[in-house]
């Protein structure tokens, strides 16, 4: 003969189950939502401070790696085997590409995609 607390610990046992499953869902599907909209709010930061960086008269290598979504040694391959422009120097005989050169040798390659316009 099964004693009624027995059944009552095993109702709650049920019902305590069940209530964790569905938080655990509920849980899941808001951390989903927030991670959707971090990685949203992330991309636009990402496009609105690519299209600042193409606002500026001259691009040097840390800012074309950001950009191009690269290193500054992936730029510096680009520009060793030709696949960029060939850079204009400053003053100080720093290497600077204007958004134009970039713009016009990447979509030459494909990769219109990367520059938000």
């Amino acid at each position: 003969m099964v004693s009624d607390n027995y059944r009552q610990n095993m109702n709650n046992t049920r019902i305590i189950g069940i209530e964790l499953s569905l938080l655990e869902e509920v849980l899941r599907t808001i951390v989903r939502q927030e991670m959707t909209e971090t990685r949203d709010e992330f991309k636009q930061t990402l496009i609105s401070k690519r299209y600042l960086l193409l606002l500026e008269e001259r691009l040097y290598t840390d800012q074309v790696a950001e950009i191009l979504g690269v290193t500054r040694h992936t730029v510096n391959n680009y520009k060793k085997s030709g696949e960029q422009p060939e850079p204009k120097c400053d003053i100080s005989n720093r290497p600077y590409w204007t958004p134009d050169q970039l713009q016009r040798a990447m979509t030459r390659k494909g990769i219109k995609a990367n520059f938000p316009v």
